[in-house]
This record gives C-alpha cells, sequence and structure tokens, in this order.
C-alpha cells in the first residue's frame, strides 16, 4: 500500500506508465543477486572462482589497476572504481559505488548514465533486472554481466520527498488562495466603502509566480531528500522563473498606474454617492455601483481568464501553456532525480506567451464603463 501511494505522488498523477514498466521487468531473468540493490548503496558481485592456472590474488590485482568502473545496461556509470578482491572460497568479488547524491558536475553525470540505464524512465519505487559489469570508464566491459535487481530510491528516501514534496506544494497553495494570490492594486474610495469581507479578484500573473515558485521549490526539496545533492537548479530553471517573475512585475507596474478604469470607478463611485443621497437611499443602485468601485471576484478560473469584457483567449493561453509545462516539468524531475534543463525554444515559446499576455493586458478594462456615459 505503501509504495502504491509513493508511485501514485510521483509519477501516475503527471501520466507516467509505471505499470508498463513493470509488466515489461516480469520478463526479464531471474536476478542473480538475493537482494535489490538500492542506488546508494554498494553493489558487490560475484564473478566467480578466475580460469585454471590462474591465481585470485592475482587477477584482483590486475583488474584493481585498470580503475574499472561500473557498467549497467551497457551504460558505463562514471564515479569511483570498483575493488576487487578474493572471498574465503577463492572467488573473484568486486565491489563499486552505486552513489547519485552530491553536487557538481559528477553527481550529475552519474544520475544522468544511471537515468539512461533504467531505459528512459527512472523507476523510483519498483526494482529493474539489469545486466552489471565491471568495465573501463573510456567504455566497453572487462567482465562477463550479471543480472541484478536495482531499485532507484529507498522507500524511507522516497516516502521522505513525497511528504516535502507535497508540504512544500500545499504552502504555497494555501498562500495562494489565502492573500498572496489576489490583486492588491485596488484603493479605497473617499465615502464609498468597502464591503464587508471584500474579495479582490485573483490575478494570472500571481497565479503563474505562485505555480512555479511551488513547483520548483517542492522539485528541489523532493530532489534534495532522495539524491542529497543541493547543486540541482538548471540555468534553463533560472531562465523560466526570471520570465515569470518579470512578468509578475510588468503585471503589477500595469495594475498601479494610473488608467482609464481609475476614471471609470470614480464614475461608479459618483453614481453610489448620488444614490446613496436620495430618500430613501435607492440600495439597488448603490449595490451596482458598489460593485463596479470595487470588482469583487467571481471565481478562481472567470478572475483567471475574463476581464469586464469577458474571457480573453490571451490570458486562456498562458494559462493553458503554464499548465502544460509545469506537468512536463515535473514528468521529467520524476523521470531524471534532476531539475530539467529546458530548451532556447521553450524558454522563447514561454516568453512569447507572457509577452502576449503582458501586451493585452495593458488593453484590458477591469472595470465597464457606467450606463450612459460616454
Amino acid at each position: 500500500m505503501r509504495r502504491t501511494i509513493i508511485r501514485t505522488i510521483f509519477a501516475a498523477v503527471l501520466g507516467t506508465t509505471i505499470a508498463a514498466g513493470g509488466a515489461a521487468q516480469a520478463q526479464m531473468p531471474t536476478s542473480a543477486t538475493d537482494t535489490t540493490v538500492v542506488l546508494g548503496q554498494p553493489l558487490t558481485l560475484n564473478l566467480g572462482v578466475p580460469p585454471a592456472g590462474t591465481d585470485c590474488a592475482t587477477q584482483a590485482a590486475t583488474l584493481n589497476a585498470q580503475a574499472l568502473v561500473l557498467v549497467a545496461n551497457g551504460q558505463t556509470i562514471p564515479g569511483a572504481r570498483a575493488s576487487f578482491g578474493c572471498s574465503t572460497k577463492g572467488e573473484l568479488v568486486g565491489t563499486a559505488s552505486t552513489s547519485i547524491s552530491g553536487n557538481g558536475d559528477d553527481a550529475a553525470q552519474r544520475r544522468t548514465a544511471w537515468q539512461t540505464a533504467f531505459s528512459g524512465f527512472f523507476s523510483l519505487a519498483g526494482a529493474k533486472i539489469l545486466p552489471v559489469a565491471f568495465g573501463p570508464a573510456t567504455g566497453g566491459m572487462a567482465t562477463a554481466p550479471k543480472m541484478v535487481s536495482i531499485q532507484g530510491a529507498s522507500d524511507r528516501d522516497l516516502g521522505l520527498a513525497a511528504v516535502w514534496f507535497a508540504l512544500v506544494a500545499s504552502l504555497f497553495l494555501a498562500a495562494f488562495f489565502r492573500h498572496f494570490g489576489r490583486t492588491d492594486a485596488i484603493t479605497p474610495i473617499a465615502g464609498v466603502p468597502m464591503p464587508a469581507n471584500y474579495r479582490a479578484p485573483y490575478s494570472l500573473a500571481r497565479f503563474q509566480l505562485l505555480w512555479w515558485s511551488g513547483i520548483v521549490t517542492a522539485s528541489y526539496v523532493a530532489i534534495l531528500t532522495i539524491t542529497g545533492s543541493m547543486d540541482t537548479i538548471t540555468t534553463g530553471t533560472m531562465a523560466l522563473m526570471g520570465i515569470v517573475g518579470g512578468t509578475s512585475v510588468l503585471a503589477a507596474f500595469q495594475d498601479r498606474r494610473p488608467s482609464d478604469d481609475d476614471t471609470r470607478r470614480h464614475q461608479h463611485a459618483a453614481a453610489y454617492l448620488a444614490a446613496a443621497a436620495v430618500t430613501p437611499p435607492d440600495q439597488t443602485a448603490m449595490a451596482a455601483s458598489l460593485a463596479e468601485v470595487y470588482p469583487p471576484s467571481q471565481g478562481l478560473i472567470p478572475d483567471l481568464l475574463s476581464d469586464a469584457a469577458g474571457y480573453n483567449i490571451h490570458r486562456l493561453q498562458l494559462l493553458a501553456w503554464t499548465g502544460v509545462l509545469g506537468i512536463t516539468f515535473l514528468y521529467e524531475v520524476t523521470r531524471t532525480l534532476g531539475m530539467p534543463e529546458l530548451s532556447a525554444n521553450l524558454l522563447a515559446l514561454t516568453g512569447i506567451s507572457n509577452g502576449t499576455y503582458f501586451g493585452f493586458k495593458m488593453q484590458e478594462q477591469q472595470v465597464p464603463t457606467p450606463t450612459g456615459t460616454a
């Protein structure tokens, strides 16, 4: 049950095919080892008794001098060299590290190599049976391969990563809905009271900023929990956050600059005051004018996709692209145990999407023109 929950959190929600991977594993040969090796644990291969006339100690010394590394599923795993020795039965035994932790390029190369060895998907919870041998760092194999059951991460590390991911994501989600997701550009107008329990509309630019901040932060914490690596933020991720942050700054600046919406709000405020001055006060007119002076939230989706004129296509395209790229980003995190290095084309498309949104936002009308006003 626990493994099922973990798989659901890290893969099934993102549309991955762990079940298909498990079926493929069932068709592979039986592992030559009795237990599953979890990446991070030492991997030991019993290479058997050397050929007749060959001394085990001499053979072990020869292999140690070659500075061999692990080769998993045909993929050379860069890292610490393997060590060879002899068992009490005179069998040649080789041991190598399977660590994927650490910072820097060497650790990133090890994680990438293991991801490739796992045939394109880093199966975190499910073990895979792979042919493993020792070979030179330049490629190739120096020993006969053995079938070994290997698992991407321990249940404990994976469980902790899932908890941290869910906790951080929940904090950003709560921050968005509690306060930080709403526009704060609406200022009171003298003589026109702000409605009790007033809630301003949600902001699309703020949604995008918190969406990406939550995804990147939660992914970083989850990766750190499993790999121990603190240096996982890629250049593409930083560029993406720069585009999103820049759009948020420009949107906030646009919301605060003087505009025709300010004039229309004051016109509605005058209508409110006029309706309040008659005897008896025109409560219907007052309520209608008050809703235009302080536009209330119409709900998450209407707020994100519309202005005073209704739903807008430029808001839809930005929201759709943000959602699709975010889900793809999370898929890559679970697949590679690292932040994806977004291509120049993806970053350019994100920039175009945000630029289109901001260009149209400058022409949006958030407050409707009062009836009878030119």
